[in-house]
């Protein structure tokens, strides 16, 4: 079965992903089945397929800086200084494109692109590279931390893959790359500084709206309890008119059965 017609399975539409797979299974032979188990990617994996098949740059640009901050782990590893800050700075700054791009194309394909499903595409991204065959990813990644890096470089040395990232050398940064990391974080900080006013406005408004109500609560209850103890005053006073009428009544009917008598 030619790479490209997987290729092609790939970079359909996720809706069109099972029936394309179990047609290209029917007609490739002996590997039909292995085609066939082949698992339908989530929309949030299917959309970093797709940012490998159609936004080429924008992965090249994260997978090279993923695999320079891998190499500066390493080489930390072997007790040399590198300038860890800057390399990350670079990833995280191509990660946030490499998103941007992604909720882009799934919001062309009609996916909301809800918080979890970006927050898996997030992580997917900044897992990469790993996984599997770039554009062929079906489950979502795991980022790999720099404590966890630690632990598979001492239990897979010999690893190719491994050593491909522990001999790789990371470049010193060029200048305009530095300069658009630091321009990204700045842009980033800023936005967040503005959902964080417009958050704090709308306490602030709530909180005014929230307090001028209990204010009126606490006058209706005040009134209220006005209106209660006078209340009580009413019902105490009616009391005693009550128990001095009966008293009166008593002592009318014992002077009218005087009377009858006689």
């Amino acid at each position: 079965m030619p790479n490209r017609d997987l290729d092609t399975l790939y970079q359909l539409p996720l809706g069109e992903f099972t029936e394309a797979r179990n047609a290209l299974a029917k007609t490739a032979g002996a590997k039909g089945a292995a085609i066939k188990a082949l698992e339908k990617p989530t929309a949030a994996v299917w959309a970093v397929n797709q940012l490998y098949w159609r936004e080429r740059r924008a992965y090249d640009k994260l997978i090279r800086t993923s695999e320079r901050v891998r190499a500066a782990h390493a080489q930390m590893l072997k007790g040399k200084k590198i300038d860890l800050r800057t390399l990350e700075l670079q990833h995280g700054a191509a990660v946030k494109d490499a998103a941007e791009h992604v909720r882009v194309m799934l919001a062309r394909a009609g996916d909301p692109a809800t918080p979890a499903t970006m927050k898996s595409v997030v992580d997917t991204l900044q897992a990469l590279p790993g996984g599997g065959e770039p554009g062929r990813l079906t489950k979502a990644l795991a980022p790999i931390g720099f404590g966890a890096f630690g632990a598979l470089m001492k239990g897979a040395a010999s690893s190719r893959a491994l050593a491909e990232i522990v001999t790789f050398a990371p470049p010193k940064p060029k200048p305009d790359e530095v300069a658009e990391a630091a321009k990204r974080a700045d842009e980033v900080a800023k936005a967040r500084l503005r959902e964080l006013d417009a958050r704090a406005k709308k306490t602030a408004a709530w909180l005014a709206a929230a307090r001028a109500k209990l204010d009126r609560a606490e006058k209706i209850r005040a009134a209220a309890e006005a209106a209660f103890q006078g209340t009580v005053a009413d019902a105490k006073r009616l009391a005693a008119d009550v128990a001095q009428l009966e008293g009166a009544a008593r002592a009318l009917d014992r002077e009218r059965s005087d009377l009858a008598r006689r």
